[in-house]
């Protein structure tokens, strides 16, 4: 924006007429390297410099640090994690996007905590008719999230970490999601899952949000 431009007398005229009550702004700083703030899980360490003196100070910023949410483990029932080796075929492409689909669903009602994965739910079907696809097995299921400001480099050492600690036939499923644009939970989500006793191999879904 530069004076004399129609863009910055837009901004001009929307400061005295309409932005002009307090405002509350996010700031997240994800550049350099430097030890004044840090967000940290386990030997994942990602590190970024707050000039000093810090400029937001004149304006009382209410630092928020993200923080780990673990939930303890609960007993779950567990669907087919891994896809059949018929279903991976050229001519079976069908089968395979249902497949996906469904644990997917699964995936993301694990993430919400929802009580349909839990084998003692009692729901009466009129009001949900979810079933566990293929729910033959139980286990126990431990999930650990993260909200705020996060970016890709920290996400990606996250990910690169559970690969390392985990033993090769352990599953693990690790998922980001963007905020939320609107009302209508218009966001952007991946999700990468390994299933069990599937060393280098992966399944992973890609939500675009409507642009």
């Amino acid at each position: 924006m530069a004076p004399g431009k129609k863009g910055f007398d837009r901004l001009v005229y929307a400061s005295k007429n309409f932005l002009n009550t307090p405002v509350a702004w996010l700031f997240c700083n994800v550049t350099g390297t430097g030890m004044h703030g840090h967000v940290r899980v386990e030997k994942s360490t990602l590190t970024h410099t707050v000039p000093i003196p810090d400029p937001l100070l004149p304006y009382s910023p209410i630092n928020h640090i993200s923080n780990p949410e673990v939930a303890r483990s609960t007993r779950i029932s567990l669907p087919h994690l891994k896809p059949a080796l018929q279903s991976i075929g050229p001519g079976d492409r069908e089968d395979l996007e249902s497949f996906s689909a469904e644990l997917y669903e699964w995936i993301s009602l694990v993430r919400l905590g929802s009580p349909r994965i839990h084998p003692e739910d009692n729901i009466d079907p009129f009001l949900s008719r979810y079933e566990v696809p293929g729910a033959k097995h139980q286990g126990k299921l431990r999930t650990i999230s993260w909200r705020g400001f996060l970016p890709p480099a920290w996400s990606r050492g996250v990910l690169v970490d559970v690969i390392a600690a985990l033993p090769s036939k352990t599953w693990f499923s690790f998922s980001t999601t963007t905020f939320t644009r609107g009302v209508a939970s218009n966001n952007s989500d991946c999700t990468i899952l390994r299933p069990p006793d599937s060393q280098g191999e992966y399944l992973m879904w890609e939500i675009k949000s409507h642009e």
